[in-house]
């Protein structure tokens, strides 16, 4: 391969990197919207807080479930 070949590849591959850093940075600053106090936040923050508020959602899904439950609705009826 010639000297022009490689450069060429070589950009092409920079701006495929680029492409990708700036989706991972897109979807991660959603993700600070979305998960509370994680405006600006490290990553390793940011996952940690994550998994915490996806653990507390499931647990207020199972609380709520057990309510219905407990009040007679049962999740397979159609009330």
């Amino acid at each position: 391969m010639n000297m022009e070949s490689w450069k060429m590849i070589r950009s092409t591959v920079k701006k495929k990197q680029n492409l990708i850093r700036s989706s991972t940075q897109r979807k991660l600053d959603e993700l600070r919207k979305i998960i509370p106090g994680c405006k600006e936040v490290d990553i390793e923050t940011l996952f940690q807080k994550t998994m915490e508020e996806i653990l507390e959602l499931e647990m207020q899904a199972d609380i709520l479930k057990t309510l219905l439950t407990l009040h007679g609705f049962d999740q397979n009826s159609s009330h």
